[in-house]
């Protein structure tokens, strides 16, 4: 059996398929399929090879024969002694190839591809350039957090002079016309509207700006072109308006007895107020730019790898990305096709968005692993220890308990967020990016939602360290490799898949 080692960490296992070794499993095929076969005048089962052969031809039984030599061609690979080192980082499945086409009577060559965890080759991923913190707070920013605050008592009472300007609560009877006719929808009574909102179709709301109460007046627009409804897309209309009565927002005076009324902890004055306000933006703020530090760190990482990925790895988590939105179309009874739509995009570009993700969050996985094995960041007993204890205080379980149930999610957790704090702490903040680094951070840029997902959700379990005691050896009938927990010799990633059988039909 020849062993090649190919492209997107892959290993192909080629060999030959003696002619005679082809007509056994062609018995063992033919025994298979006719134990479901009746004949005229026979019990089922009890056909002759002749009558099979007459009836639905020798090549019926090619696909099934060939299964039965690659599964036994399996097992010989995982009893094999000298493959143990490459099972070990097995992460995919056989995939079966023939290589040539089959004819009876002569040898053929067939193969059997596996994934492998793929090498690594990390980049600098300490002192990476990033645009340094901006935690400034601003009065206007204090201010806007104080008026949400207080818009609970905020109250709307009518305007001295009844004269509209931008801001003020109008209420207001419309109707409205395309080609002297009214049209559906067009028409209320008594709508109040804040006058520059944008609620209403561009113009409109300008129009109104210096009407009075009781004043009525001819409103003229033109509806967008991409206006939901079709029939008024793009259409000129007017609207009849008579304004009835105009009210402003009142707020609150903002002083210590009306800050007392408040019930802020700790929080007695109007200046106590405002310093307590400043620090919940400041703490904002500094989440944010934490959160958008990090983003641009593993994205900086990320463009530079060098990772052979193979091809599973990319397959399973772009399934698990088509999944959550097949279940969400489900959710809402909407057909997948339809569901996309709502995103902007067709299930072809879905697919390829998808596709995109699933390598992304691979990327992040084998990076983050060998990241966390470099630098000795899998988390200590002492650490699991104390999250099971954590725990208990609340769950009403014991550490044991806890420990045995989730185990892999602390040690996930732990590692993830080690690795986050050694990332960030020696990210490098500058003013402004080099120009490398500001050519990298581009394309970053445009996939900052996706990589946030990445980098939030591949949780360093999966990127790195799930010890999974390993599974017994199935048999080779079933086409399933020994099922180990991926335990490259330089990183403590640990990714375990089941062998697949899918053997192509001979034609």
């Amino acid at each position: 059996m020849e062993i090649k080692k190919i492209e997107n960490s892959q290993t192909k296992f080629t060999f030959t398929v003696k002619k005679d070794e082809f007509e056994k499993a062609l018995d063992k095929a033919f025994e298979n399929a006719n134990k479901d076969i009746t004949y005229p005048g026979f019990r089922k089962g009890k056909g002759t090879r002749a009558m099979y052969e007459k009836n639905y031809g020798i090549e019926r039984l090619f696909p099934d024969a060939l299964d039965i030599i690659l599964n036994e061609k399996v097992n010989e690979i995982v009893k094999d002694e000298k493959n143990k080192d490459l099972l070990n980082t097995f992460v995919g499945r056989f995939e079966p190839l023939l290589d040539e086409k089959i004819e009876r009577g002569k040898d053929f060559k067939a193969s059997l591809v596996i994934d492998t965890y793929p090498e690594v080759t990390l980049p600098q991923y300490k002192g990476v350039e990033v645009l340094a913190k901006d935690t400034k707070v601003t009065a206007e920013e204090v201010d806007a957090e104080i008026d949400n605050l207080v818009r609970k008592d905020i109250k709307k009472v009518l305007k001295k002079k009844q004269v509209i300007a931008k801001n003020d609560f109008a209420t207001f009877d419309f109707v409205g016309s395309v080609d002297g006719k009214e049209f559906d929808g067009g028409k209320a009574d008594n709508y109040e509207l804040q006058i520059g909102s944008g609620q209403f179709i561009p113009g409109f709301e300008d129009q109104m700006i210096g009407m009075k109460a009781d004043e009525e007046k001819i409103v003229k627009v033109t509806f967008p072109k991409n206006y939901g409804a079709e029939n008024l897309a793009g259409k000129d209309a007017e609207f009849k308006v008579k304004v009835h009565e105009i009210k402003v927002e009142e707020k609150p005076e903002l002083n210590d007895e009306y800050v007392k009324t408040l019930k802020i902890e700790g929080v007695n004055t109007l200046d106590e107020l405002k310093a307590n306000r400043k620090k919940i933006v400041a703490d904002r703020k500094e989440a944010q730019e934490k959160d958008r530090i990090t983003n641009d760190v593993i994205n900086a990482i990320l463009d530079s790898a060098k990772v052979d990925l193979p091809k599973s790895m990319i397959e399973e988590r772009a399934n698990a990305f088509k999944s959550q939105y097949e279940n969400q179309a489900k959710m809402y009874n909407i057909p997948f096709e339809k569901f996309v739509t709502f995103m902007g995009m067709d299930v072809e570009a879905f697919n390829k968005r998808a596709n995109e993700e699933g390598r992304k969050q691979a990327l992040f996985q084998v990076v983050a692993s060998e990241i966390i094995n470099v630098e000795k960041l899998a988390p200590k007993k002492e650490d699991l220890e104390a999250k099971a204890e954590a725990d208990a205080k609340t769950n009403g379980k014991t550490k044991e308990q806890n420990l045995q149930e989730n185990y892999y999610k602390y040690y996930n957790d732990i590692a993830y967020a080690n690795l986050i704090n050694l990332l960030v702490s020696n990210a490098k903040e500058v003013k402004e990016l080099s120009k490398k680094e500001a050519q990298a951070e581009k394309p970053a840029a445009k996939k900052a939602s996706a990589t946030k997902s990445t980098a939030k959700k591949t949780t360093a379990a999966k990127a790195t360290a799930e010890k999974k005691p390993a599974a017994k050896k199935t048999t080779a009938a079933k086409a399933t490799a020994e099922k180990k927990p991926a335990t490259k010799k330089t990183t403590t990633a640990k990714k375990t898949t089941t062998a697949k059988k899918t053997t192509k039909k001979a034609e």
